[in-house]
């Protein structure tokens, strides 16, 4: 519940105080670095879009609901870290189930964490710094500074696909990796069903009904 709740600032602060505007000064050293200046650009491209969708007064709820739903699809790699949360029930999965629980994922991160925008409280992001995991792969380390209380530690980390195009792949917040703690969830749901994945399909069904009415 604590990584969830934290997993909800953290985005709604993804989201909602990224514009550049009040971004803190990045080092001249990462702005003269190609892969992570990139990365870095990949963050605040993602806050200026969302801030300029959320902030509109003339922007129905419904709008704001597919703008954010596009944000979601364009800058997170969701077909990665769906396979990736399911595991070693992926390869056990029909194609059909395979399909179905993608889409079923991504709607239901997208109507899990769409729900905590409004918890934006005036908390401000910090860039700290960026560094390469592999040719692949750049971390952006960053704080999330809120008016009371300490600041929250969240990483991005973001791989470059295979048409050059960098990604999130996951969020890490005070160490506590979303993909991991999705993948460990939801492997319990699985085993809770005799290792049938269709128990884990059947609860995606009803939070996304759910949340859509």
């Amino acid at each position: 519940m604590l990584a969830r709740k934290l997993f909800a600032v953290a985005l709604a602060t993804s989201f909602l105080a990224l514009a550049p505007s009040i971004l803190l000064p990045v080092s001249h050293a990462y702005a003269q670095t190609g892969a992570e200046a990139s990365a870095i650009n990949l963050v605040e491209k993602l806050g200026k879009e969302a801030v300029d969708l959320l902030s509109n007064t003339d922007v129905s709820d419904t709008e704001k609901r597919a703008g954010f739903t596009q944000i979601v699809v364009q800058n997170f790699n969701m077909p990665l870290i769906g396979r990736f949360v399911l595991g070693k029930h992926w390869r056990k999965s029909s194609k059909d189930q395979q399909s179905e629980f993608q889409d079923l994922f991504q709607q239901y991160i997208i109507t899990t964490y769409q729900k905590r925008i409004g918890d934006y409280a005036g908390e401000n992001l910090k860039i700290v710094k960026a560094r390469l995991l592999n040719k692949k792969e750049v971390l952006v380390n960053s704080q999330i500074l809120r008016p009371k209380g300490p600041p929250i530690k969240l990483d991005w980390r973001i791989r470059k696909s295979k048409n050059d195009r960098q990604q999130i792949i996951d969020l890490i917040v005070e160490n506590v990796s979303m993909a991991l703690t999705h993948r460990e969830e939801f492997s319990s749901v699985v085993s809770k069903h005799d290792g049938d994945v269709e128990g884990l399909l059947e609860r995606l069904r009803k939070h996304v009904a759910k949340a859509s009415d």
